[in-house]
């Protein structure tokens, strides 16, 4: 899978933070998740919703918070989102987002994305 299909599949639909052009090669860790999940034939890029729903974020999911963002290399200098003292309607970064919508549709299960977040 190349990078500009995941790009395509997560970051551009789901993503405030990403913009064409501009540092295209960095990615959260849960996309790099995203990532694995469809190299390895458990997610069809195809089947994935094409845009974010409303207020996914506002419920934080501890879950994700431990297995992804603990491990994210955005965590400690670009993530308002998970910051101590996040700005009103801070929003997570796309990966959390459609890892969010896939667990809570139970289209991805916990102790695969714990696996995954090791890799």
């Amino acid at each position: 899978m190349g990078k500009k299909e995941f790009r395509d599949y997560v970051c551009r639909p789901f993503c405030m933070f990403f913009k064409t052009g501009s540092k295209e090669y960095l990615a959260c860790q849960a996309a790099l998740v995203i990532e694995r999940l469809v190299e390895r034939g458990q997610l069809n890029p195809d089947t994935l919703p094409k845009q974010k729903g409303p207020h996914l974020w506002e419920k934080r999911d501890p879950f994700l918070e431990r297995v992804i963002c603990e491990t994210c290399s955005f965590r400690s200098d670009d993530c308002d989102y998970q910051s101590s003292t996040p700005p009103p309607g801070a929003e997570p970064c796309g990966g959390y987002l459609l890892l969010a919508f896939l667990k809570q549709e139970m289209l991805v299960n916990t102790a695969d994305l714990m696996t995954l977040s090791e890799e």
